[in-house]
């Protein structure tokens, strides 16, 4: 019963990165295309870099999006080491479910820092384009 559930855990973070790394594929491929299409635009570059700038915003909110949801997969992928973990494991801290926690802390730490300057930086490509 329980390694079903656990599958259904593991089976959903999978999905959820999955849908992470489409979207940061997606906001690549918008970013991309649009710079092109402004690069070869016969625009004033006053126009050209508002564009881009508006390019950034579109950019960064799919990589913010991704960020959270691997967040969540993340989250999830501790909540099944957890649940699984090593059933002769005398020491917690030595055990690998213990550096599997470390390593998600880091990982979220990172992510955490990466999501408040992207938004702080997107706020103010926001404001300036107004």
């Amino acid at each position: 019963m329980v390694e079903n559930i656990v599958w259904v855990f593991e089976w959903a973070a999978h999905v959820i990165d999955v849908f992470g790394l489409a979207l940061l594929l997606l906001g690549f491929i918008r970013g991309a295309f649009g710079w092109l299409r402004t690069e070869f635009a016969r625009e004033p570059w006053e126009i050209r870099t508002a564009v881009i700038r508006k390019l950034r915003c579109v950019v960064g909110i799919h990589i913010l999006f991704a960020l959270e949801l691997m967040i969540v997969s993340d989250i999830i992928d501790s909540f099944v080491a957890v649940t699984v973990s090593e059933p002769g494991a005398e020491n917690f801290f030595h055990s690998a479910t213990f550096y599997a926690l470390v390593q998600l802390g880091i990982i979220v730490l990172i992510r955490t820092v990466l999501d408040f300057f992207l938004s702080k930086e997107l706020s103010e490509l926001q404001e300036s384009a107004h």
